[in-house]
């Protein structure tokens, strides 16, 4: 992860395409990670028929507060160490999905950037003030969420929230997701014991919104429609929302008489999950990919930024270009179907250029 603002990206009437990229949102713990559909929404914490004596539960994978906190601590450190040297190598072994994704693309672009903003990228961040949700779990993958304020010195406090992975027992802890909170929001209350244990059956599925997957299905005709706000859409126009379609706008500024199509997906990782609130919500966390393709036959597109040229691997391409992005987000669905769908959080930007 690396503690850097947000960023959109543009092109120029002359054809050079500029603008600074930010990479940053991966994988979700498999059946640890509870979903919606025909099985029940939460784990199942028991096996065998009620009063069975020959019943025998299942083990308790659920990961304890004390291994979350060393491999939150773990993170830190391997995170500092490949922020410092720009390794996308070292970056490998501590993230995956899309979250590898951004954080590697962020740090190709930094190299080609250079100057003070592979400086800052650099700096050694802190993680403080920070509570742990535990994901109740009988087999791996397993996996908890923890909200944290990221310290580093020359950019202001951030609060995150990151879920961490484990595929199998003594695998590492690999971070799949993280979203920055936006200014002025809290961390909705969570439904968590006192030991951040989740309680997952508190949450009202006949009263929400809309489920997890419908909810991303949504949000990229949202994004397509740019229809946010609107009566007939169930999202507000929101901050997180608001950047997404500034980064498809400046995509299309200036490039006239280029032809520019987007194409909204779903992230291939992670699927969207969430956590259960207590006011019988959720928070929804799910990735999607915005591609921009600028085409013109005979143009030659010319990048002044070194940073995109770093991550195209070239200075120009003939005829046109495509940009990917990736962004993670964090959005409430309320317990109430006349309500609207808030984001609350983000981690997002350049992926590739191709």
């Amino acid at each position: 992860m690396l503690v850097l603002g947000l960023a959109l990206a543009g092109c120029s009437t002359g054809g050079t395409v500029g603008g600074t990229a930010k990479a940053a949102p991966g994988n979700v713990s498999g059946t640890m990670t509870p979903s919606r559909g025909a099985a029940s929404t939460a784990p199942s914490v028991a096996s065998g028929q009620q009063g069975s004596p020959t019943a025998t539960p299942p083990p308790d994978t659920t990961v304890s507060q004390a291994d979350a906190a060393a491999a939150l601590k773990a993170y830190q450190s391997a995170n500092n160490a490949a922020n410092a040297g720009l390794d996308t190598a070292a970056m490998a072994k501590i993230e995956s999905g899309s979250q590898l994704a951004l954080d590697q693309a962020t740090l190709v672009y930094d190299q080609g950037i250079g100057g003070d903003r592979a400086k800052q990228a650099k700096v050694p961040t802190t993680y403080t003030n920070t509570v742990f949700y535990r994901v109740p779990a009988t087999t791996y993958p397993r996996g908890f969420f923890v909200t944290t304020d990221a310290v580093a010195s020359g950019v202001s406090n951030s609060s995150y929230l990151l879920h961490f992975t484990q595929d199998q027992a003594g695998a590492p802890w690999l971070v799949d997701i993280t979203v920055a909170l936006g200014s002025g929001r809290q961390w909705p209350a969570f439904a968590a014991g006192p030991d951040g244990l989740l309680d997952y059956h508190g949450t009202q599925q006949n009263n929400l919104l809309l489920a997890p997957a419908d909810l991303a299905a949504a949000d990229r005709t949202m994004l397509a429609d740019d229809n946010a706000g609107q009566p007939g859409s169930p999202f507000l126009s929101d901050d997180p929302t608001t950047a997404e379609q500034r980064w498809i706008q400046g995509m299309t500024e200036d490039v006239s008489p280029a032809t520019a199509a987007l194409t909204v997906t779903t992230a291939p990782t992670p699927p969207p999950t969430y956590l259960p609130l207590q006011d019988g919500g959720e928070l929804v966390l799910y990735g999607t990919r915005l591609s921009m393709r600028i085409s013109q036959s005979g143009r030659t597109f010319t990048f002044g930024d070194q940073g995109w040229a770093k991550v195209a691997g070239t200075d120009s391409f003939s005829d046109g270009y495509t940009a990917d992005s990736l962004w993670t987000v964090a959005a409430i669905d309320p317990p109430d179907k006349a309500a609207k769908v808030q984001k609350i959080a983000q981690y997002g930007g350049l992926v590739a250029v191709h």
